[in-house]
């Protein structure tokens, strides 16, 4: 359910993609010094996007910049962000979805892929959740109950994606970390945003989850049918509110007397008005042409025709 939110590369300025991939950079080497080097396997995009909204909202003056190798790239050093309070939640936080997701992923799947991965990860879990102990007992709570709603074999969208909406609605929340006032907006953020990898995902693994006899939203509700303009709307309708929520947090940051943060802000605007939107449109497109593919769109234009 993560590696989804993307921005769209080729529209970003070299400055705005190089402070993305500083962040990226950052939380992967601070999960290996604070987690364990094993749990660097398991960071998403999600997280890097963590770190630069917590610092966005709550971070005053430079970020601290080193330069440094790493194993992925030992031909050369490259800056990365640290130490600060974004980049050292999202290293956390990142850990505990990644961990539970996995387990989840054992329990209903018998994923031999996540069983490794809990191995390499729970060292970084144990201290992930000694860090944020409230924090993590919610997660596996609201992924029990994701997980009892796909057993059940669920046939509403809002109660199906209700589960993961508040965890990362929850996350985004921050506790503790920065002023009430953009912590309400990120928690609208955080939900939206949850709800859209979810029905985003289930769209992604039609085919796989049909084929190994997995539970997926929509091929409970649409059988072999492909998913037209009434599913997309409901996707486009959480893009939407993530992103208001966004320009949103841009006016309080202004109404606060802050500084603007283009780099930031402009790796945002085209997050969520261009990336999103791209990986929503193509993972479409993708899940129709399998469907096509599949033959389930011949019968149907078939038997239309009689």
């Amino acid at each position: 359910m993560f590696g989804y939110t993307k921005a769209f590369v080729p529209n970003l300025r070299f400055r705005e993609y190089d402070k993305y991939k500083a962040y990226y950079c950052g939380v992967c080497k601070t999960m290996g010094k604070l987690l364990g080097q094993g749990s660097r396997l398991s960071l998403t995009y999600e997280a890097a996007t963590l770190a630069m909204l917590v610092d966005y909202c709550s971070f005053e003056g430079e970020v601290p910049l080193k330069k440094g190798r790493c194993s992925v790239h030992p031909g050369h050093s490259h800056p990365y962000f640290y130490g600060t309070p974004g980049i050292v939640y999202a290293s956390r936080v990142n850990i505990l979805l990644s961990g539970l997701a996995a387990e989840d992923n054992v329990s209903d799947k018998h994923s031999f892929k996540s069983r490794a991965a809990l191995t390499v990860w729970k060292k970084g879990v144990k201290r992930a959740a000694a860090s944020y102990p409230e924090l993590y007992e919610y997660i596996k709570q609201n992924l029990s109950e994701l997980h009892e709603l796909e057993k059940s074999g669920c046939t509403d969208v809002d109660d199906f994606t209700a589960p993961f909406g508040r965890i990362l609605g929850r996350i985004f929340t921050v506790d503790g970390l920065m002023s009430e006032m953009y912590s309400e907006v990120l928690a609208r953020l955080g939900i939206a945003l949850g709800q859209w990898i979810m029905l985003i995902d289930a769209l992604d693994d039609r085919g796989s989850d049909r084929k190994h006899g997995n539970y997926n939203i929509y091929n409970v509700l649409l059988g072999d049918r492909p998913a037209g303009k009434e599913e997309e709307i409901v996707r486009v309708r959480c893009l939407i509110e993530a992103e208001n929520c966004w320009q949103e947090l841009k006016r309080l940051r202004l109404i606060a007397g802050r500084e603007p943060d283009g780099d930031t802000e402009g790796f945002m605007d085209n997050l969520f008005s261009e990336g999103l939107p791209y990986i929503d449109r193509t993972v479409n497109e993708k899940a129709c042409a399998a469907w096509q593919k599949s033959g389930a769109g011949e019968a149907e234009e078939h038997n239309g025709s009689l």
